[in-house]
């Protein structure tokens, strides 16, 4: 299940999409798939005249002479395209059209629609965990709302993705071992910490501690912030001691998100998906761009 539906759309610019050209996803600027689509819309012709004659002011600015200006709007030509994200699955519909001007000039002008963000309670722990992922990888502050025991499922569905055997323990009583990996027979406990403040040299030498009763001979420690200084000087002196403990930060751990969570696109089926997309009006992007002169 993707958090972007695709029944669920509106302008470009409402989800903060004002470039047309623009080839990242605006959410986590990971590279937007790019192929073309049928093109199911009406061009209006007055519309893009009247967008176009709001801009006159620059011709003279720019030393371009009135018929470089002026559109033939008879001759135009239309390229649509669908975009997707394949992190966390934001997609959008570009139109572009070239209209001629009355000699020498091309002038392109986009339209089109945007995928939306459903809704999600963040303290219900029932939401589907992939669902959590992407909605994070759109939304990542949004971290500090959810509740610690998803970000805890979040953090088990991560290293499973990276090929761990992965347990999350009860929310409660939990020892501070919040999840248990395992690869090759060995065991890592992993502590999850979903707070707004630096996470201090005493609760790394509690994850210590906690490590130690349960008889796992390493840890991480995960948090949706950042480490206090001196956090390295303790992890170092427990790998001397031969117990392990990586460090993971919001940024680290973003990172990491990003490169385990994928949006698979039904290529074959996007039609019907885009049903209600495909008999809606496209926005205006409010933009023109001139061409080369031919």
């Amino acid at each position: 299940m993707s958090i972007f539906e695709y029944n669920n759309f509106d302008s470009p610019l409402s989800v903060g999409d004002d470039n047309p050209h623009m080839k990242k996803c605006v959410f986590c600027q990971n590279k937007l798939e790019v192929f073309s689509i049928n093109d199911y819309w009406d061009v209006d012709l007055k519309e893009i005249y009247n967008f176009h004659q709001l801009g006159k002011s620059w011709v003279h600015e720019e030393g371009m002479d009135e018929e470089m200006w002026e559109l033939d709007l008879s001759t135009y030509s239309c390229e649509v395209y669908f975009h997707h994200c394949n992190k966390c699955g934001w997609w959008r519909i570009i139109k572009d059209v070239t209209v001629s001007a009355k000699v020498w000039q091309l002038w392109q002008f986009f339209y089109g629609t945007a995928g939306l963000s459903k809704k999600l309670d963040l303290h219900n722990i029932d939401v589907p965990i992939n669902e959590i992922s992407k909605y994070l990888l759109a939304k990542y502050e949004a971290r500090f709302s959810l509740h610690p025991k998803l970000f805890e499922d979040v953090t088990g569905q991560v290293f499973k993705n990276l090929g761990y055997d992965a347990i999350v323990t009860g929310y409660s009583n939990d020892g501070g071992i919040d999840v248990i990996l395992e690869k090759q027979g060995k065991q890592i406990g992993v502590q999850v910490k979903r707070y707004k403040n630096k996470i201090k040299v005493d609760q790394i030498r509690e994850l210590t501690g906690a490590l130690f009763l349960s008889g796992i001979p390493s840890g991480i420690f995960v948090t949706t912030s950042d480490f206090q200084s001196g956090a390295n000087k303790v992890v170092q002196k427990s790998s001397n001691k031969g117990m392990p403990i990586e460090l993971i930060n919001a940024t680290r751990f973003y990172d990491i998100l990003k490169l385990t969570t994928e949006s698979k696109l039904d290529k074959e089926n996007i039609r019907n998906k885009l049903e209600l997309a495909l008999n809606s009006k496209l926005f205006s992007y409010n933009w023109e761009n001139p061409m080369n002169s031919l």
